[in-house]
């Protein structure tokens, strides 16, 4: 993955005619993953203005936990120290934001998101009308633990009513990030019959993620068996359960 992101419009500010053109800016930033440790409590953030406006933005530091349906849990925190606070970027310009631990490390590591939210430019009399979207991007920021452990398991994978269940449990002291999660489904000779693609996110330590995929109809009747792969780093987990009948109640 590329080290530089192009981070482009994500919330619209003003409601008008739909006709009317929207403008967006245009930042890249690297890196746009940051990791904290014992050694090394700070670190800094390039972010360019690639775009022809200047742009403005406020940095906001949020505490990041998530619900077993992958929803990010955000609350305001003073454990991490952002400067500066607002960056104002001429076109072309870049700055450095330094990000910093301002909490001890602690047994399990802690994850946090620095947004960075662009603030509406003030408004011109030009004439027509214009919609002016802002972008607000969020970086990950990971605080290591005192041991590592890496620890994650496919759990209660059950299949019924044409549908599979399962929950991917990080029972670790760091965060897990799949690259990919499938539902795969198996004939009677073994060979495979159906693949259903989730989608690959976060999973905190400590914590989990419920999925469930739908069994299409017309797989019924040559699906036997139901297997969960989930590719992370080093390693693929396996889960699988016989099902004669996957579509019955």
């Amino acid at each position: 993955m590329s080290n530089r992101l192009a981070a482009l419009a994500s919330i619209a500010t003003a409601l008008t005619m739909s006709a009317a053109p929207a403008r967006a800016s245009e930042v890249q930033i690297n890196p746009v993953v940051v990791s904290l440790t014992p050694a090394a409590r700070s670190a800094i953030v390039v972010v360019r203005n690639s775009g022809q406006e200047t742009t403005r933005f406020e940095l906001q530091v949020r505490s990041w936990g998530q619900d077993p349906d992958g929803e990010m849990l955000l609350a305001p925190t003073v454990e991490l120290a952002v400067y500066p606070p607002v960056l104002n970027l001429a076109p072309g310009e870049e700055r450095n934001v330094r990000i910093g631990a301002s909490t001890p490390f602690g047994p399990v590591e802690k994850t946090y998101r620095v947004f960075l939210q662009e603030m509406a430019p003030p408004e011109k009399p030009e004439g027509g009308v214009q919609v002016r979207v802002v972008s607000r991007i969020g970086l990950p920021v990971f605080m290591a633990p005192a041991k590592t452990v890496e620890k994650q398991m496919v759990a209660d994978l059950a299949v019924r009513s044409g549908k599979a269940t399962f929950r991917l449990v990080n029972e670790g002291t760091v965060h897990v990030r799949p690259t990919s999660v499938k539902v795969v489904g198996l004939g009677a000779d073994g060979k495979q019959v159906m693949e259903r693609e989730l989608n690959a996110w976060y999973v905190l330590a400590g914590g989990e993620r419920r999925y469930d995929a739908e069994i299409p109809r017309e797989s019924c009747g040559a699906v036997r068996e139901i297997e969960v792969q989930v590719a992370i780093p080093r390693e693929v987990l396996r889960s699988r359960v016989q099902t004669p009948n996957p579509c019955a109640p």
